[in-house]
């Protein structure tokens, strides 16, 4: 069974994580781990002998206050959640704890919330940021916004470079939910022709699981961010899927400081983030 670390900070915008790992696992039988980290208050008064069991206490807090949490979205989504877990860490850093855990308890997915709506500096936190440079792990970011919606159809954006690696993982993710795949292209006219037909054709026979294969030509004049909610917003996929390089990541192109341009799917569709395989 595939496990799912799904985390949260109690805040209201998590709960769209944690509804779509619901989802997920309604669909593919994935167990989920719900995760909280939490920093210690101690009182510098308190005697050392009595430190471990102030933390203790407030590891026994913080695991009622996760499980009462989990307890009322399960309740809200009407989704039998199948075999989970409530988890509570003490670390400084959540960013730290969350990798750590998911690695060492062998999570096949991590599953954290953005925030905030428009600008993608305030929808891609730091600690989800942090996350998808630095995890082995792939990573699905669900916006706050997120609402239960049939998840039927994925979308693979490709930069073509490794399609015979990457595809077959999004068919295998796609297939656990019960979904298609489809795959999106954008090209340079200047640089390559394709023949939308003839590779379609290819495609399809060499991988069976593609449902459609969109390529499109790179529209100069607008970002490639314009462009794929365009897409996104035709074609309505219930997730999208990314590969990233760890040192030169997807989302360091489209969500600059430099820039101001909202893309705005993403407020409205989770988005499955693998590392690209290193060169």
């Amino acid at each position: 069974m595939k496990k799912i670390l799904v985390t949260t900070d109690f805040s209201s915008s998590s709960k769209a994580g944690l509804r779509f790992a619901l989802q997920l696992a309604s669909h593919g039988g994935f167990e989920l781990v719900f995760f909280h980290c939490f920093q210690a208050m101690i009182p510098t008064t308190i005697h050392r002998d009595r430190l471990e069991d102030a933390l203790q206490e407030q590891v026994k807090e913080h695991l009622q206050k996760l499980e009462r949490f989990v307890a009322t979205v399960i309740k809200s989504t009407k989704i039998n959640p199948g075999k989970y877990r409530c988890v509570i860490v003490e670390d400084l850093s959540p960013e730290k704890a969350i990798l750590e855990y998911a690695q060492q308890n062998e999570a096949n997915y991590i599953c954290i919330s953005t925030r905030g709506a428009g600008q993608m500096l305030k929808i891609i936190g730091t600690n989800t940021s942090k996350i998808i440079v630095k995890s082995p792990v792939p990573v699905l970011v669900v916006p706050h916004t997120y609402r239960l919606r049939p998840l039927t159809k994925a979308l693979y954006a490709s930069d073509l470079e490794n399609i015979d690696r990457e595809l077959p993982m999004v068919s295998a993710f796609a297939k656990s939910i019960g979904a298609k795949v489809d795959m999106a292209h954008f090209f340079h006219q200047s640089s390559i022709k394709l023949e939308a037909e003839t590779l379609t054709a290819m495609w399809r026979k060499k991988y069976p699981s593609l449902d459609q294969v969109l390529l499109k030509p790179f529209d100069l004049d607008a970002s490639f961010a314009e462009q794929l909610n365009k897409l996104v917003k035709k074609v309505k996929p219930g997730i999208t899927v990314f590969f990233t390089h760890p040192n030169q990541t997807w989302y360091s192109k489209l969500f600059s400081p430099n820039r101001s341009e909202t893309f705005s799917f993403v407020t409205k569709v989770p988005m499955l983030v693998y590392r690209k395989e290193d060169k």
